[in-house]
């Protein structure tokens, strides 16, 4: 009775332990990835192949992501520090055509959605916007 109990309760809490990145650990190769927010500089372990978006989302960072990663708003929107701008493969079409729908762009404006994370990268900083503009819902 008391085991069973344990794995209902473990089948309910397993998906939320794995999506704010418990099992990291567990996971592949990892990086270090650095954020900039409005509380500070925030640094994480980051898994080779993972989205920038999904380690910023795992880890409560402030980046809304309203289409969940399909490159279909601008609400990942970051700043890549230039050292390692110049380092990421060209954006996209999609990409770019998402961008223009982005406050406050700069020359080092990306997706994190459409940032996959190689151990080139390790190291990596980027910067989160002041806001973000909601096209997607009607949000701002």
């Amino acid at each position: 009775m008391l085991a069973s109990i344990a794995t209902r309760r473990l089948a309910r809490v397993l998906p939320l332990w794995l999506s704010r990145g418990y099992a990291a650990a567990a996971a592949g190769p990892q990086i270090t990835v650095h954020f900039i927010t409005k509380k500070g500089k925030v640094t994480l372990p980051a898994e080779v192949g993972k989205s920038l978006m999904e380690v910023a989302r795992a880890n409560d960072i402030d980046i809304e992501a309203a289409c969940d990663g399909t490159c279909a708003c601008s609400t990942c929107h970051v700043y890549v520090q230039k050292d390692y701008f110049e380092k990421l493969p060209k954006p996209t079409e999609d990409e770019l055509d998402m961008l223009d729908l982005a406050l406050d762009l700069k020359e080092t404006s990306r997706l994190s959605c459409q940032i996959k994370l190689t151990k080139e990268m390790d190291g990596l900083v980027v910067s989160l916007p002041a806001e973000s503009l909601n096209h997607y819902s009607g949000k701002n």
